[in-house]
C-alpha cells in the first residue's frame, strides 16, 4: 500500500482494499489458467494450481458481492478512482 492511500477511511478504504484485492486476485486467476493450460509445466506445480483455483474463484465472487453492497452506499464518491475500478471489476 503506498502512502496515498492513507487519506482513505471508512467505506472509502473498505471498497479501495476490495478492489485493490480483486483487481489483483483477477490477474492472479488468468495467469494461474494459461498455466494450468501450459503442457511444459512440472506436475506438482499443476497439482497446486488446480488446488488454488477454486479457492481464487470463491474469494472472487465473495469480494464482488462485497463491492456490489458497497458501490450502493450513498456516501460514496461516484468519480472517484476507486469506485470506477469497482464498477469495471464487477460487470
Amino acid at each position: 500500500m503506498d502512502h496515498m492511500d492513507a487519506g482513505f477511511v471508512g467505506l472509502e478504504r473498505a471498497l479501495m482494499v476490495k478492489a485493490k484485492t480483486l483487481d489483483r486476485l483477477t490477474k492472479e486467476y488468468t495467469e494461474a489458467q494459461k498455466k494450468l493450460k501450459d503442457s511444459s509445466l512440472e506436475a506438482d506445480k499443476k497439482t497446486f494450481l488446480k488446488a488454488q483455483v477454486p479457492k481464487m474463484e470463491t474469494e472472487i465472487k465473495t469480494l464482488k458481492e462485497a463491492l456490489k453492497s458497497l458501490l450502493e452506499e450513498d456516501e460514496l464518491d461516484p468519480r472517484g478512482e476507486y469506485f470506477v475500478l469497482a464498477q469495471k471489476l464487477i460487470k
